[in-house]
């Protein structure tokens, strides 16, 4: 014990001497932030494609997709309701996945929504047609961003719709 208080007195002095800055290891913390994005990406589309197989929907489209680019992926009922929400959502809307599982994507709309874009995309779901539409959305902090939106519909082998499996991305 008696080694270790000369090691920190002496340590204590040296400090006071010639001061030095500490810095965390930013290039560590740069190297762990993307892996940790790359494990993401890779876990999630693991999740999409054991749901999207579970409900013998084709999944290696829409996993490849998000695998290789930053999208954005939701899955919704029929109903819309939020089945699935890739991590990445965390990026783009503030929110983390399961903040969303359960609601509406109406959460992330709000005054600055252009309601007839918002009729276009509920008609096109209505009639279980694929879409594509550039939205305002509002992130948790309730500031807006420009979502890009392509929403495909998944039916099952009786041509009933299932889910409607949505790819996004800010503009």
């Amino acid at each position: 014990m008696f080694e270790l208080d000369q090691y920190y007195k002496a340590l204590e002095q040296k400090e006071i001497n010639s001061p030095t800055t500490r810095m965390p290891l930013a290039s560590w913390d740069i190297h762990m932030s993307h892996l940790v994005k790359e494990m993401n990406k890779h876990k999630d589309a693991l999740e999409l494609k054991r749901l999207l197989d579970k409900l013998d929907i084709d999944a290696d489209p829409v996993s490849a997709l998000l695998e290789k680019n930053a999208k954005v992926v939701v899955v919704t009922s029929p109903k819309l309701v939020i089945e699935y929400a890739s991590s990445n959502l965390v990026e783009m809307s503030g929110y983390l996945p399961e903040e969303v599982l359960g609601n509406s994507p109406k959460m992330f709309q709000g005054p600055a929504t252009d309601r007839d874009i918002a009729k276009q995309i509920r008609y096109n779901v209505e009639q279980k047609k694929a879409f594509e539409a550039t939205l305002t959305n509002y992130k948790k902090d309730k500031t807006t961003y420009d979502c890009i939106i392509k929403g495909y519909p998944a039916f099952n082998k009786y041509g009933e719709l299932i889910r409607y499996v949505a790819i996004e991305h800010a503009a």
